[in-house]
C-alpha cells in the first residue's frame, strides 16, 4: 500500500523538476540557439539596408556585424557564458534597427496603396455592370456618329475591377495589421524597461519582423494594382528590354510605377542596385541610350 503511495509521489516530483530544467536554459544552449537567430536576422536585414538605409543605418548595420563577429568568437571557442552575454546584447540593437527599419516599411506601404487608390476606387464606381458606362459597352458603336465615353484603352477594367477591389483590401488589411503590431503598446512597455527578460527580446524580434513580412506583402498588393491598371505597357516592357513574359522581372516591368521598382525588388529579396547593373547592360546591349 505504501509503495502504491509513493509511486505516485515519485512521479510528481519528477515531473517538476523535468519542468523546471525546461525552464533553465544553460548559457551554452542560449548561446546556441541566438547564434542561428542573430545570424538569420542579420542576413535578412542586409537586403533592407541596402535597399532603403541611409547612410547612419548602413554604418549601425556595419557596428552589427562587428558584434556578431565578437559573439561567434566566443561561442565557436566555447566560451558560452560570454557568447551568450553578447548575443543578448547584439538582440538588443537589433530591435532598435529593426524598429528603425519597420518605420520606414510602414510608410512606403502606405505610400504605395495610396498611390493606386483614388483610381482604384474610382474604378470601382465606374466599371461596374450598373456604371452609367456599362451600357455604352453593350452598344453598336458608329464611329461617325457616336462618342466614346470611355478611355478604350482602360476597357479592361470593366473585367479587372473585382482583382482591383481584391487587392485594396489584401493591402490595406495588412498594412493596418502591421501598424497595430508596431505600435503594440505591450511591446512599447517592454521596450521602456531597464532590464529585459530573454523571452521579451525575442517576442519583439519576433513581432517587428513580422510587421516587415506584412508590409511586403501589402506592398505587393499595392504593385499589382498598378501592374493590372498599366497592363497595355506590358507588351511595351517586353519589346524594350526585348525580354518574354515569363522573364520580365521588375526592373523591366514599366507597369510597375519607377520610384516602386525599389520595393518589387525587395519583395523577391533582391537588392536594387545590383538590379539596375543588370538594366545599364540590357540598355548596351540594346544601343539604348
Amino acid at each position: 500500500m505504501k509503495i502504491q503511495i509513493l509511486l505516485p509521489m515519485f512521479l510528481l516530483l519528477s515531473m517538476t523538476f523535468a519542468a523546471g530544467d525546461l525552464h533553465a536554459i544553460s548559457p551554452t544552449v542560449k548561446a546556441y540557439q541566438d547564434y542561428g537567430l542573430t545570424m538569420k536576422k542579420l542576413r535578412e536585414i542586409r537586403i533592407m539596408v541596402e535597399n532603403f538605409g541611409d547612410d547612419a543605418l548602413k554604418q549601425k548595420f556595419a557596428e552589427l556585424k562587428k558584434q556578431f563577429q565578437d559573439a561567434g568568437e566566443n561561442y565557436y571557442g566555447q566560451n558560452f557564458i560570454d557568447s551568450a552575454s553578447k548575443f543578448k546584447k547584439l538582440k538588443m540593437e537589433l530591435i532598435s534597427m529593426l524598429a528603425t527599419i519597420d518605420d520606414i516599411y510602414l510608410k512606403r506601404t502606405k505610400e504605395i496603396l495610396d498611390s493606386t487608390s483614388k483610381e482604384s476606387f474610382d474604378t470601382l464606381i465606374e466599371y461596374s455592370k450598373t456604371s452609367g458606362l456599362a451600357s455604352y459597352f453593350r452598344r453598336p458603336y458608329d464611329p461617325l456618329k457616336d462618342i466614346k465615353p470611355y478611355d478604350t484603352d482602360k476597357y479592361h477594367l470593366f473585367h479587372d475591377r473585382e482583382k482591383i477591389e481584391s487587392y485594396l483590401r489584401e493591402g490595406y488589411k495588412k498594412y493596418h495589421t502591421a501598424t497595430k503590431i508596431y505600435e503594440d503598446p505591450e511591446i512599447a512597455i517592454m521596450r521602456d524597461k531597464k532590464t529585459l527578460t530573454r523571452q521579451n527580446i525575442n517576442f519583439i524580434i519576433h513581432n517587428f519582423t513580422r510587421v516587415i513580412t506584412l508590409c511586403r506583402e501589402a506592398k505587393e498588393a499595392g504593385i499589382e494594382i498598378h501592374r493590372v491598371r498599366n497592363i497595355n505597357k506590358l507588351g511595351e516592357s517586353m519589346i524594350k528590354y526585348n525580354v518574354s513574359h515569363g522573364n520580365i522581372i521588375p526592373i523591366y516591368d514599366d507597369r510597375i510605377p519607377e520610384q516602386f521598382k525599389v520595393d518589387a525588388n525587395d519583395n523577391m529579396m533582391l537588392i536594387h542596385s545590383v538590379e539596375m547593373r543588370k538594366l545599364g547592360k540590357k540598355r548596351a546591349g540594346t544601343g539604348e541610350g
